[in-house]
C-alpha cells in the first residue's frame, strides 16, 4: 500500500460529512517546480478519497494580495521597484492580456497543473477580503490581540509589543501594504503608520491615518491569516512544506489561532519534504531554481506527474535534469506501466514480491493521465529512442516494428512520437557528451577478463536461450569479477557502440549480431 492509500484509510475513519482539501501558493514571480509537488500531494488524496465515495471538496487559493516583497531576476528593477510593497493583485500584468501580475504568474502555474491532471476549484486571496467573508473573523482577530501575542510567545519565543496588531493596512495615499503599522483598534477603526523603514524592500510614505480594517482595505499576516482561511473555507484537510510543519512553525501558529481563537479544528497535517533541482531550494519571488513551466516543458505530463507521485512524501527529491536523470525516470516509469500490465492480467505472485508489483501499478495508475489501457501495450524504451536520434535512424517506427514483431497500434505510435519529442528536447537541452573512447579508457586486468569471460559464455548459449539468460550471465559475471552490475553493463555498452548507456541488452546484441558482439567483447577484453 502507498502512502497516499494509507493516508486516505485514516482519513476515512473521521466520518466526517464533508472532507475539504486545500493548498495554496503567493504569485509573486514564475511559481517553482517545488511548489508542483504540493499540488499533486494534495490532488492525490482528493482523487482517492474520491474512489473511497467520501464527499470531499479541492480548493487552491492563490495569495494574490500578498505584497511584492521582492522582484524577480527576470524583471527590470527600475522598471518594477515602484511598485515594492503593493498587493500583487494591484500590479499591473508583465504580459499584456492578464487582469494584473498575479494572475498573470497564478495563469501560468495553473495551465501546468492542469495539464499533468490537477484541477483544483480556484480561490482568490483577494476576492476573499474584498466580498467581505472575511470580515467577521478580521474582528475576532483584533478584538483577541492579547491573546494572539501570547500565543506567538508560547509558540515562538518572540515578544510582540504592546501596539502590535495583527493587520496589515493598505496605505490610502502611496497604495503600500507591506510598509504599514497599525498601533489601535477601537472597534470600527484601525489606526496605522506607513513607515519609511518598516521593512528593507519597499519605503513607506508617512502618512498617518484611519480606516475600516473591512472589505478589502488590508490583510491579516501570513500565520494569521493560514488559520482563518481554514475557517471561513471549510479546510479539513491541508498539507505543507516541512519547513512550515517544524515544532515552532507556521503550522503551530496558525494551529494554536485556529484552535483557541477562532474555535475550529485544525486541519489533518500533511508534512511533505522538498522537491529541489540541483540540490537548490526555490524561490518565487527571486527567480531561483527551475520554474514549474520549464520542467514541464522537458517531461510528458504522466512523467512529470509519475515524478511526484512515486516519492513517497517523507523523502526529498532532488532532480536534476542533466546525465542520466531523465532516461532513468522513463525506465522507472515503464517499470511500473508493466507492473499495471501484471496486475490487469492476473499475473502478481503472492508475497512480498507480488506487494511491490501491486504498489508499482498503483502508483503508475494514479500517474497515468491518459485513460487506462485495457490491454498490454509495447513500450519503445526512451534511451534507445535517444540513441537512435544520435545515430541519425529515419524511421523509428520500422526500428520498434522489428523489434515488436508485429505492426504498432495507435496508441504505442502515439507514445513513440511522444518520446522521440522528449528525446529530442533531452539532447538538444541536457545531454553532455558523455561518449568515453575505450582507447583513453584503462581497463582493469578485471574488467578485461569480465568481457573475455562473457563473450565465451555468449558463444555457448544457444540463440532459443539466448534472450532469457542474458542478463542472468552478464550480473552472475560481474559478481564473479567483484564489478558493481551498473558498472558492468556500462563495460559492455562501451564495448559495443562507445558509450557509457545504450538499448536495452538483448536488442543492441541482436542488432548488432551475436557474432560480432562476442568478437568485439573478446578484442577489448584480450
Amino acid at each position: 500500500m502507498i502512502w497516499v492509500d494509507r493516508e486516505a484509510k485514516k482519513i476515512k475513519e473521521r466520518n466526517l460529512p464533508l472532507e475539504w482539501v486545500d493548498d495554496m501558493k503567493t504569485p509573486s514571480g514564475r511559481i517553482h517546480v517545488g511548489a508542483l509537488r504540493g499540488v499533486v500531494i494534495h490532488d492525490l488524496i482528493y482523487k482517492v478519497l474520491l474512489e473511497n465515495k467520501i464527499e470531499v471538496e479541492y480548493t487552491y487559493v492563490f495569495d494574490d494580495h500578498d505584497p511584492m516583497d521582492d522582484i524577480p531576476s527576470y524583471l527590470n528593477y527600475n522598471q518594477w521597484e515602484k511598485y515594492a510593497g503593493r498587493q500583487l493583485y494591484q500590479i499591473p500584468s508583465p504580459v499584456a492580456g492578464y487582469k494584473n501580475y498575479a494572475q498573470y504568474y497564478a495563469q501560468e502555474f495553473i495551465e501546468i497543473f492542469n495539464q499533468i491532471g490537477c484541477r483544483p476549484k480556484i480561490i482568490w486571496a483577494s476576492e476573499l477580503y474584498k466580498s467581505g467573508k472575511m470580515n467577521e473573523i478580521i474582528k475576532i482577530i483584533l478584538d483577541s490581540v492579547k491573546e494572539i501575542r501570547k500565543i506567538y510567545y508560547q509558540i515562538t519565543k518572540t515578544t510582540k509589543p504592546d501596539y502590535w496588531y495583527p493587520f496589515n493596512v493598505r496605505c490610502e495615499k502611496c497604495q503600500k501594504i507591506g510598509t504599514t503599522q497599525v498601533y489601535r483598534w477601537d472597534g470600527h477603526y484601525v489606526y496605522y503608520r506607513c513607515l519609511p523603514n518598516q521593512v528593507k524592500w519597499a519605503k513607506g510614505c508617512n502618512y498617518e491615518g484611519k480606516i475600516s480594517p473591512f472589505n478589502g482595505n488590508g490583510k491579516l499576516p501570513w500565520k494569521v491569516d493560514w488559520a482563518a482561511k481554514w475557517k471561513i473555507i471549510g479546510v479539513t484537510i491541508e498539507g505543507a512544506g516541512k519547513d512550515h510543519m517544524s515544532k515552532g512553525g507556521s503550522h503551530d501558529v496558525a494551529s494554536a489561532i485556529v484552535q483557541k481563537i477562532l474555535k475550529y479544528p485544525t486541519p489533518y497535517p500533511i508534512p511533505y519534504e522538498w522537491f529541489t533541482v540541483g540540490g537548490r531550494k526555490m524561490s518565487s519571488s527571486k527567480g531561483i531554481g527551475s520554474s514549474a513551466k520549464e520542467i514541464a516543458e522537458i517531461l510528458p505530463p504522466s512523467l512529470l506527474r509519475f515524478l511526484m507521485v512515486r516519492q513517497p512524501i517523507n523523502q526529498h527529491i532532488d532532480f536534476n535534469p542533466y546525465g542520466e536523470t531523465i532516461p532513468n525516470l522513463f525506465d522507472k516509469f515503464d517499470q511500473c506501466f508493466n507492473a499495471y500490465f501484471n496486475k490487469l492480467e492476473d499475473k502478481v505472485p503472492p508475497g512480498k514480491q507480488g506487494e511491490i508489483i501491486l504498489d508499482f501499478a498503483r502508483i503508475f495508475e494514479l500517474s497515468y493521465i491518459n485513460p487506462l489501457p485495457k490491454k498490454r501495450i509495447y513500450l519503445p524504451r526512451f534511451r534507445t529512442i535517444i540513441n537512435l536520434i544520435l545515430e541519425k535512424k529515419a524511421n523509428l517506427i520500422s526500428f520498434f516494428e522489428n523489434l515488436k514483431k508485429d505492426k504498432l497500434n495507435q496508441e504505442e505510435k502515439n507514445i513513440l512520437e511522444e518520446r522521440i519529442k522528449y528525446g529530442k528536447i533531452f539532447l538538444e537541452k541536457y545531454y553532455q557528451n558523455q561518449k568515453k573512447d575505450l582507447t583513453n579508457y584503462q581497463l582493469t586486468n578485471q574488467e578485461k577478463e569480465f568481457l573475455s569471460r562473457l563473450a565465451k559464455e555468449l558463444k555457448r548459449i544457444s540463440s532459443d536461450k539466448l534472450e532469457k539468460e542474458v542478463s542472468s550471465i552478464i550480473i552472475n559475471n560481474a559478481n564473479l569479477y567483484s564489478i558493481d552490475k551498473k558498472k558492468a553493463f556500462s563495460l559492455i555498452y562501451l564495448s559495443l557502440i562507445n558509450k557509457p548507456y545504450g538499448p536495452k541488452i538483448i536488442d543492441l546484441i541482436k542488432s548488432i549480431g551475436v557474432k560480432k558482439t562476442i568478437n568485439l567483447l573478446l578484442k577489448i577484453g584480450h
